[in-house]
């Protein structure tokens, strides 16, 4: 019994020092998480969760969008300020339904994302690759000398009729 426990010990230790090794893989994922976005600016990540009232989608303001710092105050979160929501990382309703809305973001009008229950989770749906997909991140590559200026944004999820990974890169 006692060699069982310090086996388990010695995995959780070893467990602990991969994460500690490699902080930056670390998303801090949570049960509401639809999709994130990474940038090549910083290791910060914006997150998008469901938001959820009374266990059902708060159709009129479905997406809680905050910061989870990833380089000096690990796995701490803060909200977006007016300038970040209204220019880069908020979104604009677009139509609300029972239990389900469309968005666009702010910064990437071109395609709609619709938030619905799919099973018992909420997801969010994109077209990735012309296939209808489950949204799980976007990366923004700003161009060198002007962190302002996009090169490229890929969106990357899952195919919904294949299960397999999809990704697009979009140029600007």
């Amino acid at each position: 019994m006692k060699s069982k426990y310090i086996l388990f010990l010695l995995c959780m230790l070893f467990s602990l020092t991969l994460c500690a090794s490699n902080p930056e893989d670390n998303t801090y994922p949570t049960q509401e998480r639809l999709f994130h976005i990474a940038r090549s600016a910083n290791k910060n990540l914006v997150c998008y969760d469901v938001n959820l009232k009374d266990g059902k989608l708060d159709a009129k303001s479905p997406l809680n969008i905050y910061w989870v710092n990833r380089e000096e105050r690990m796995g701490e979160t803060n909200g977006l300020s007016y300038i970040q929501r209204k220019m880069a990382y908020g979104y604009k309703l677009v139509s609300a339904g029972d239990d389900s809305s469309e968005v666009i973001l702010t910064a990437y009008p071109a395609r709609k994302l619709t938030i619905c229950k799919q099973d018992s989770k909420y997801v969010c749906l994109i077209t990735i690759d012309n296939q209808p997909a489950i949204l799980e991140s976007l990366y923004v590559k700003a161009k060198s000398g002007n962190p302002l200026s996009v090169e490229y944004v890929e969106l990357q999820g899952v195919a919904i009729d294949t299960g397999a990974k999809v990704t697009e890169r979009v140029k600007k």
